[in-house]
């Protein structure tokens, strides 16, 4: 008992061992381990959906880009039924939805620019002519990946862009 002493190696109770010292710091790590877990889910699996909401932002972002392109290279006689074809395979995210709207005549103005509905005979308040555009969207329906833990439901990315036809 004197050499126990005289190393510094007491147990916490009079009488205990070693190996029950090893067992309760074992217990106490399990709890604390139990009473952390919850909050690091949280902050990976929020971090995590951040992440891939904004990757998600920059693919729908890209296909309607690419139907913009493909909308303005084929000119005011595009289908709209091909545009949104275009969208829905510039992206590989699945259940994108895409929208185009049949091109239009309208007149550009404003800041922020705004577009007004006008015959295309008819000038513009000042003074150039109309010109044609489409309306094109696409909409993505994200579900977290922890909805649980981050208290985030199903959220809804949109992007659309205007672009005028040549």
């Amino acid at each position: 008992m004197m050499r126990r002493a005289a190393a510094g190696l007491r147990s916490p109770r009079p009488g205990g061992s070693r190996r029950a010292l090893r067992a309760e710091r074992r217990a106490v790590a399990a709890v604390e381990f139990a009473l952390i877990l919850p909050v690091l889910l949280l902050l990976f699996g929020g971090g995590a959906d951040l992440g891939f909401t904004v990757w998600a932002r920059g693919a729908l972002a890209g296909a309607v880009s690419q139907g913009a392109y493909y909308a303005f290279l084929k000119g005011p006689s595009v289908q709209p039924s091909a545009v949104q074809t275009m969208v829905q395979s510039a992206t590989s995210l699945s259940g994108v939805t895409a929208t185009a709207a049949a091109p239009g005549t309208y007149c550009a103005a404003g800041d922020p620019v705004a577009l007004t509905a006008t015959p295309s005979t008819t000038k513009c308040a000042d003074g150039t002519y109309p010109g044609t555009y489409m309306t094109i969207s696409a909409t993505y329906a994200m579900a977290p990946m922890l909805p649980a833990f981050t208290g985030l439901g199903t959220s809804r990315l949109k992007e659309t862009v205007t672009v005028r036809l040549q």
